[in-house]
């Protein structure tokens, strides 16, 4: 079973932070899992390298909200947990969005009594637990990493494999190939014109027809294209993307980035 890493938002303040690192030696000594605590943060290199990056790379969000003051507004009054974490909810909602289920990240989220719920917590529905002491939450995150959220599906992480295992040796061009295939099919596993496929990639200056057919016929090889076939008109329609992999191809070409000037 691979690691998988669980983001600790939790207060860092002199009396909260003890309880982090409670939950990080929690999570760290549960096999299978590794904490990444977030520390404060000074520059915004630090804010991209650190939060940013383990952000979109964590399996599980874990967030801890203690109280942080009362607000006062002309229709009322409501006691406010961290807006630093209700940022950082925004941003796992942001990248849960439009990718596979399996891909997405877990979010648990603890408040303490009293807090009341308000933007992303309240749009969201995520339904925070409600704690009075520290010690309350950590049974309830034994449970949590060990349930059905962090079980394995046998025929999702077979499926997993297999893609690894064919794309590991892909280099850049078979990206590109696969990436012009993604927009031209308009973001499904449909059959495209070869001459839409050629002429794009001849524009990004990506080689030549020979070049392209090579790619192609690796990649048909690898069985993450579908054999081409003719159209009514006689035209060669290029191998459509391969639906099993479909989704989890769209995924990795989000995650690397799609811009290939920075590429090449």
């Amino acid at each position: 079973m691979p690691t998988r890493l669980i983001f600790v938002c939790h207060g860092q303040l002199p009396d909260e932070k003890p309880n982090g690192l409670k939950l990080v030696e929690l999570i760290n000594s549960t096999d299978g899992f590794k904490a990444f605590f977030a520390e404060n943060v000074h520059d915004t290199n630090a804010l991209s390298e650190h939060i940013f990056s383990n952000l979109e790379r964590c399996d599980g969000f874990l967030a801890v909200m203690h109280q942080r003051g009362e607000v006062t507004f002309p229709v009322g009054r409501l006691i406010r947990g961290s807006v630093w974490i209700q940022q950082e909810l925004a941003i796992v909602s942001f990248l849960n969005y439009g990718r596979p289920s399996s891909r997405r990240i877990k979010v648990r989220v603890f408040a303490k009594k009293g807090i009341d719920r308000e933007g992303l917590v309240n749009t969201l529905i995520l339904n925070p637990t409600e704690f009075e002491q520290d010690e309350e939450i950590h049974q309830q995150v034994r449970e949590w990493l060990a349930g059905p959220d962090f079980t394995e599906d046998p025929l999702s992480t077979t499926l997993a494999g297999l893609y690894r295992a064919m794309t590991a040796p892909l280099t850049k061009e078979h990206w590109r190939y696969l990436e012009v295939m993604m927009v031209l099919s308009h973001h499904e596993p449909v059959p495209v014109p070869c001459g839409q496929v050629y002429t794009m990639l001849g524009e990004m200056g990506a080689g030549t027809i020979g070049d392209f057919k090579r790619l192609e016929s690796d990649l048909l090889g690898r069985s993450l294209l579908i054999r081409a076939q003719e159209d009514r008109g006689g035209g060669l329609i290029a191998p459509s993307l391969t639906p099993a992999f479909f989704e989890l191809m769209a995924d990795d070409l989000r995650r690397q980035s799609s811009s290939w000037a920075e590429r090449t």
